[in-house]
């Protein structure tokens, strides 16, 4: 029969150096009380770092650091870990200090030099799941370890993601988006069972959003999030924050967002969207702004007689150079606030995604790009056409319905029944032309919303008033 937590304790005592000081208290009595509060009413807990004062408090033994090896496995009830400078390094403590910690035990922090951020990384990875953060931060250790990605990990990804959405993803596409990305790489998290097995994942790729809303134009980093995914029979480990997903997304926040982006975002349904706005911060923007139209109608544009003798061609093209940069440099400014579109960015999303098959149209009037856009087929038949990217000059408004018009006249398009396309209202000159070309707003299919998480700032109000987004600043095109 195995002995309680206060028996162990007591042999502790015995065998360890105990500090147990009766000098007139250095802490303030109200931090000693708080503090005190924070540790278990039954069992002796133990009190490893400073304030050896604190150990004077009944019941209350302390601990080295490096004397932790010599405590019993799994028996305490309690630790309560505060500053001090002859501290080793956190993920070696938090891993001697999960060994000796009851399944039950419950661990507090107070460590005033360490940031929330960086204690939360480290207790994440160590195996403890966090339950509070005031008035300090509370833990308690489970069989699950979340740490960032390492090569190789793929080889559990890929099944867990085939598992979730019932889709076949290639390596090459997972390098593809997660490794190759020019704007950074590998950010995603991942949760493990003591065992090794994949558990749950939240990923996403940096982007670099343009921004001339408010003073000098600037460009902000962001994180466009991806997979999300849980494997089914550890569902019901945990509950909204505490859940696999929930520890998951907090390391991400902690390892990947917090003082680094300044903001991330998705574009998610029902359950992942109610989850992120009710456990880790997310807002909802707005629906979709999905629109179609019939792409056996003829588009109303110059005749192609007329087209040529004014300089006009739209055609195919495979590559993006810095055509496009000069063009992203000129046009920008119409937009106000969108990720950036230069032509390193759109090479790496278009031309060299893997898997995907796209089709690349560019306007020219005589020698000078003035627009492109990106589509693909959807639907078994391909009667879908996902108009997903484009990029237009302002200044010359024939441009848009002379490219969509050689779009549908070409014969790959032949089979096309439907346009569909997300339109954001803004800007507005943008939102008039595509709807003065026959696109109708209808209920986005999939219930889909924009979902965003502030970080470094909050665009919320520069979002509702300028953001121009795609289909392709998503990941379901």
């Amino acid at each position: 029969m195995r002995a309680g937590p206060g028996h162990r304790i007591g042999r502790i005592a015995r065998v360890l150096p105990v500090y147990e000081s009766h000098a007139p208290s250095a802490l303030p009595p109200d931090r000693i009380a708080r503090l005190r509060a924070l540790l278990p009413a039954e069992g002796t807990p133990l009190l490893v770092g400073g304030a050896p004062d604190l150990a004077a408090a009944p019941g209350v033994r302390s601990c080295p650091p490096e004397h932790l090896g010599e405590v019993e496995p799994e028996s305490l009830g309690g630790i309560l870990l505060l500053d001090d400078a002859e501290l080793p390094p956190l993920p070696a403590l938090l891993a001697s200090l999960r060994r000796v910690l009851g399944g039950a035990g419950r661990l507090a922090i107070e460590l005033r030099r360490t940031s929330l951020r960086e204690l939360t990384v480290a207790l994440s990875e160590a195996g403890f799941v966090v339950l509070k953060t005031e008035p300090a931060v509370q833990a308690r250790k489970e069989p699950f370890f979340v740490r960032p990605y390492r090569e190789g990990d793929e080889a559990q990804i890929l099944p867990l993601f085939r598992q979730s959405f019932f889709v076949e993803r290639s390596p090459e596409r997972f390098r593809w988006e997660y490794r190759e990305n020019p704007a950074g790489n590998e950010r995603i998290s991942e949760a493990f069972a003591e065992d090794g097995r994949l558990v749950a994942h939240y990923a996403g790729y940096p982007v670099r959003f343009w921004s001339d809303v408010s003073g000098a134009p600037r460009t902000l980093p962001a994180l466009q999030v991806g997979d999300t995914m849980t494997e089914p029979s550890v569902r019901h480990v945990g509950r909204g924050p505490t859940s696999l997903l929930g520890r998951t997304v907090r390391h991400y926040y902690a390892r990947f967002c917090e003082g680094q982006v300044a903001f991330n975002y998705g574009v998610n349904t029902g359950n992942i969207q109610r989850f992120s706005m009710s456990f880790v911060g997310a807002r909802r923007l707005e629906d979709l702004p999905y629109h179609r139209r019939d792409a056996r109608q003829p588009v109303p544009a110059l005749p192609a007689w007329r087209a040529r003798l004014a300089g006009w061609r739209v055609e195919r093209f495979t590559h993006f150079d810095t055509r496009w940069d000069d063009l992203w440099a000129r046009t920008r400014g119409a937009y106000r606030l969108l990720a950036e579109r230069d032509a390193r960015h759109l090479e790496w999303r278009y031309a060299r995604c893997p898997d995907v098959e796209y089709a690349l149209w560019a306007v020219f009037r005589r020698s000078r790009l003035v627009g492109w856009s990106v589509l693909r087929h959807r639907g078994e038949r391909r009667e879908r056409l996902a108009w997903g990217d484009a990029l237009f000059d302002p200044r010359y408004p024939e441009a848009l319905p002379l490219l969509l018009s050689r779009v549908l006249a070409a014969p790959e398009h032949q089979h096309a029944e439907l346009v569909e396309t997300w339109l954001t209202p803004r800007p507005a000159w943008w939102a008039e032309r595509v709807r003065a070309l026959g696109f109708t707003p209808h209920p986005e299919p999939q219930e889909l919303g924009f979902v965003f998480v502030p970080f470094t700032e909050d665009p919320e109000e520069s979002f509702r008033a300028h953001l121009y987004y795609t289909m392709g600043d998503s990941d379901l095109f």
